[in-house]
């Protein structure tokens, strides 16, 4: 079994059957740059969400919230970003990531959806069921167009996260995510 960061799931015969970084792994292998510039976006324009999510955070870490709060702005994104590693805030992380997507990046996942051929609500929201396989092209295709537009480091969030979506996730995209070295977390 591989030894890197990702969660490695086996078919019954042993096989891998498919690789999938989770939202902790993410935020420890995005550049501290990423990781804050998301939840400073976070801060300043979802208040409420970063708010909240800062008191479960805290909650998590048995603190007061009142004892995060009262830490300056970038002091609250940084110990935010750190807390957001650990596998005990897995489905905080991807909230956050959800969010920050689909409010701060609706472009990236337009495009990519659109190259994919699924439907959508124009925003990035997925209308209707993703098909179970997904054609290669397209996702090399899509990938490529996602990758001259945007930063690859947010492509690599954004197709990793795709991959959650679905039990298994899809093989296609994960030979994508492996073959391409700018998707790969040592290339950002």
């Amino acid at each position: 079994m591989p030894s890197d960061d990702r969660i490695y799931l086996q078919t019954p015969s042993g096989d891998d059957f498919f690789r999938r970084m989770k939202a902790h792994l993410m935020f420890h292998a995005m550049t501290s740059e990423t990781s804050h510039a998301i939840t400073g976006w976070l801060r300043e324009t979802e208040k409420a969400v970063f708010q909240s999510a800062l008191a479960s955070l805290a909650a998590q870490r048995k603190l007061r919230p009142i004892f995060v709060a009262r830490k300056t702005k970038t002091e609250q994104i940084a110990w935010m970003a750190e807390q957001l590693k650990s596998r005990l805030n897995e489905a905080i992380g991807e909230n956050l990531l959800q969010i920050w997507l689909m409010k701060g990046r609706p472009a990236m996942l337009i495009s990519f959806l659109n190259a994919l051929g699924v439907t959508h609500d124009g925003q990035g929201g997925i209308e209707g069921d993703i098909p179970a396989q997904l054609d290669p092209a397209k996702i090399k295709a899509g990938a490529d167009a996602l990758l001259a537009a945007h930063p690859a480091e947010e492509v690599a969030i954004y197709l990793n996260l795709f991959q959650l979506q679905q039990m298994g996730g899809w093989p296609e995209l994960q030979a994508v995510l492996d073959a391409d070295p700018r998707l790969g977390w040592s290339a950002v």
